[in-house]
């Protein structure tokens, strides 16, 4: 009988605990990171980013050579099918969803839409999360701002009301300050809306090319409005936005594409077992 211990083993993470600790924030003792060298020294380790990857290489050095990255997919039964019926450019739907406001990038969103609004653009942002009771305060006589607060996947009209504001959205918009790969950005894609994010963790390579865009994370308030105007001015070039964001879902962010490289990988490190035993 072959024991636990000898089968091959396969490690599927978002991140490594240093990045947790060092971009995070998060109270990860260094125990973890030499757990997590273990893990990479025995398992193969399939990572959600090619960022990550190379992250892990340059922290663990050869152990982690070997390392897999694979995107991972939209946490959706069905994707959305048909294009949604978007409201006309001339009033843009905005659309900001972060359960951890600073971190996320809550008040970078509303800087960029009143930004936005200060060049005379028609615009409406709404706010899925959770808001400080502060800022809630500052924004109670906004007509322009809705704030819906936490809403819960798991309940079926939670679900629904979030998959109707994807679906109405002109732009989705995420200006985090650290992230690994957020599915948010995933999910508003599948519902044909182009994204907007900080060029921070394994962002660019979710988005890739015709599905939105990235910014720096030195990038302005006035950055962010004028990288809106440009995406929405013309509504044919709006509309390929809206066809590749759907399309890079359907492509390469769903879990039956998922599921197909990690079968590749399970098999390449079981016969690369077999041959070291032979």
């Amino acid at each position: 009988a072959i024991e636990v211990t000898d089968l091959p083993l396969v490690h599927v993470t978002d991140a490594t605990p240093c990045f947790l600790r060092e971009v995070y924030g998060r109270n990860k003792p260094l125990s973890e990171d030499i757990r997590e060298a273990k893990i990479l020294n025995r398992a193969t380790t399939v990572y959600s980013s090619r960022f990550m990857a190379q992250r892990a290489l340059a922290k663990f050095g050869a152990i982690a050579a070997d390392a897999h990255h694979l995107k991972f997919g939209v946490n959706f039964a069905n994707l959305p099918s048909g294009l949604p019926e978007k409201r006309s450019l001339d009033r843009l739907e905005l659309l900001f969803v972060g359960g951890d406001w600073e971190r996320k990038g809550g008040r970078r969103a509303l800087a960029a839409f009143d930004a936005l609004r200060a060049t005379g653009r028609d615009a409406h942002l709404t706010l899925v999360g959770s808001v400080p009771e502060p800022v809630k305060a500052n924004l109670k006589t906004r007509r322009d701002i809705t704030i819906t607060g936490f809403l819960d996947k798991n309940r079926p009209r939670d679900a629904a009301q979030l998959a109707a504001l994807y679906a109405r959205a002109h732009l989705f918009i995420l200006p985090t300050l650290a992230d690994c790969t957020p599915m948010v950005l995933a999910e508003a894609m599948a519902h044909h809306t182009p994204v907007i994010a900080t060029d921070v963790g394994g962002i660019s390579e979710m988005i890739g090319q015709g599905a939105g865009r990235v910014l720096a994370a030195t990038a302005s308030a006035a950055d962010w409005a004028a990288t809106i105007v440009d995406m929405t001015e013309d509504p044919s070039a709006y509309g390929f936005l809206c066809d590749g964001a759907h399309a890079r879902v359907a492509e390469h962010l769903n879990w039956d594409v998922w599921a197909e490289g990690l079968a590749a990988i399970a098999a390449e490190t079981i016969l690369e077992k077999a041959a070291r035993a032979a």
